[in-house]
């Protein structure tokens, strides 16, 4: 895996830009190419984060300098908090509950006010989720709830839990099942998952599981699945960033 250029790391003099826009009581962080683009990723961030976590300098000067130097065809990402404002409860068990339920605010609050504020209506191709460790989860819901927004999925150190709380480990067959009947009951749309995680990640065993019961169903993800890890790759947003850089280019190229 390629390691992201020192100086990546700098201000580039090209950048996009990062606008905030409210909903409610919410807030997400929207970031707009330097050039024209058709094309939309959702990254969303982890347990105990917020729409903040990403967005960091670290990450938008590397996107910055991709898109610059070509390596990365022009994107909006938008990052959003699954929480709450008066949320206090931030542990696993209560994140999981609440990235279940995100999707619907992705559906009806965060897409529209995107949209409508890019003057973009982006197409299913042109979407893609993605997010670490309980915004992996949150990636995986998406997929179990709506295939019919999303083309393009990149879980990052983060397993379903449809089954159970670390339920990709827990119980792999019965979690790559419901997987394959989330695809039939919404019609069997193409799709791409891209996973990614460390082999000493904390997440390493629960989505190693999961994405090898997975494999035994070839004929729903088949080359639909690629599924990468990072040999001594942990568990933190620097490793994350790392994934991003690689895995960023392979987006909406169908062929990841």
């Amino acid at each position: 895996m390629l390691t992201i250029p020192t100086e990546f790391t700098t201000k580039c003099e090209n950048a996009g830009t990062v606008t905030a826009l409210d909903y409610g009581e919410k807030s997400l962080l929207l970031y707009t190419p330097i050039a024209p683009s058709g094309r939309i990723l959702y990254l969303i961030h982890g347990g105990g984060g917020d729409q903040h976590s990403f967005f960091c300098p670290e990450f938008l000067n590397m996107v910055d300098h991709m898109i610059d130097s070509g390596i990365l065809d022009p994107l909006y990402i938008v990052s959003p908090c699954f929480y709450d404002p008066e949320e206090k409860d931030k542990s696993p068990a209560s994140s999981g509950i609440v990235v279940k339920r995100f999707c619907t605010e992705l559906r009806k609050q965060i897409f529209p006010l995107v949209e409508a504020h890019t003057g973009v209506s982006f197409t299913r191709e042109n979407r893609a989720i993605s997010g670490f460790s309980m915004g992996g989860v949150t990636t995986w819901y998406a997929f179990l709830q709506a295939l019919d927004l999303f083309y393009w999925f990149l879980p990052l150190s983060g397993d379903c839990w449809v089954c159970s709380e670390t339920g990709g480990g827990r119980f792999p067959e019965k979690t790559a099942m419901e997987l394959v009947y989330a695809v039939s009951r919404q019609g069997s749309p193409d799709f791409r998952i891209y996973a990614i995680t460390g082999s000493k990640d904390i997440a390493f065993p629960n989505l190693d599981a999961q994405i090898k019961a997975m494999g035994k169903y070839p004929a729903v993800f088949g080359d639909k699945l690629k599924y990468e890890v990072l040999e001594d790759g942990i568990h933190d947003y620097e490793t994350i960033f790392r994934y991003l850089f690689n895995a960023l280019p392979a987006l909406f190229t169908g062929k990841p």
